[in-house]
């Protein structure tokens, strides 16, 4: 999904939304980043986002700007904790 959004941005994040779901089985949630905000997450050569699914134990995939957090909710809700965001 990610190679393919990069050759044709949209492809699949048109329209996507933030999503938190509240669900205590395996559910994904998703965080719309900025341009700024997604390279400092993502770390260099992928190294940031491998550590905050290790920490987390949720599995954590950047597909354009978005982010999506797939696992428990103790999974999902850690990993939002890490997931470190830019303020301004």
């Amino acid at each position: 999904m990610s190679g393919i959004e990069t050759k044709s941005p949209g492809f699949f994040t048109r329209g996507i939304r933030e999503k938190q779901s509240d669900r205590r089985g395996f559910d994904t949630d998703r965080m719309i980043f900025r341009d700024d905000e997604l390279s400092y997450a993502l770390g260099k050569d992928g190294a940031t986002r491998k550590k905050l699914e290790l920490a987390s134990g949720a599995i954590l995939q950047y597909v354009g700007h978005v982010a999506f957090i797939a696992g428990t909710l103790k999974e999902r809700r850690r990993c939002r904790e890490f997931v470190p965001r830019l303020t301004f």
